[in-house]
């Protein structure tokens, strides 16, 4: 028979034990902590550059619209955050009787040759229950608030806020786009300036 010369190793057991679940759970709270924020904020970029773009490609639609008809889609022609006119042409039978849609001078206009968008942006980056909706409006006689300037015909862009939009965001779409000040310029806020009920965008001012 062969003598067990050597003593018994106790093989580790295989399991965690709880000290290393816990250091474990906490090294991956720190990365969480870490790195959560900073997608956040990414996030949140996204969002801002997406409703730049928006506020962009609907300025330069109303530029066009403008030199080929003479005159500026009506204020939520096509509907409540429809498209006014700018992808197609606003007609009796597809009109909006609220808010002057129906109006003489709404539909069929004279000289409209789009489509000037692609696609109007109903749902903004923010679009979440009651905040984030792009509506058109058309002012005459329109003075943007601070700056002076009178414009015969305004084009405007609202976008719903409602809690919806940090107000953080406002003031960067402001500070790319206009003067930095949310009370003052073209681009302004409706409402509370900590907690707006509209960002509002002159986006033509004739």
């Amino acid at each position: 028979m062969f003598s067990n010369r050597y003593p018994l190793i106790a093989k580790r057991s295989a399991a965690f034990t709880l000290i290393e679940l816990i250091v474990v759970i906490a090294i991956i709270a720190v990365l969480a902590a870490i790195i959560t924020p900073n997608v956040f904020r990414a996030i949140e970029k996204a969002k801002i550059s997406a409703c730049i773009g928006d506020i962009k490609a609907i300025r330069s639609a109303s530029f066009a619209f403008y030199a080929d008809t003479g005159t500026l889609p009506c204020t939520k022609a096509g509907g409540w955050g429809e498209d006014p006119g700018f992808t197609r042409l606003i007609t009796p039978s597809n009109c909006w009787a609220n808010e002057g849609g129906c109006a003489s001078g709404c539909t069929n206009v004279l000289g409209w040759d789009g489509p000037y968008l692609e696609k109007w942006p109903v749902a903004g980056p923010w679009h979440i229950g009651g905040g984030g909706r792009y509506n058109w409006n058309r002012w005459a006689g329109y003075s943007p608030p601070g700056i002076g300037v009178s414009c015969a015909m305004a084009g405007i862009v609202t976008m719903e806020s409602y809690g919806a939009v940090p107000v953080a965001s406002l003031q960067a779409i402001d500070r790319i786009l206009d003067d930095n000040n949310l009370t003052t310029g073209y681009v302004f806020v409706s409402g509370n300036v900590t907690n707006p009920d509209y960002l509002q965008f002159v986006v033509t001012c004739q």
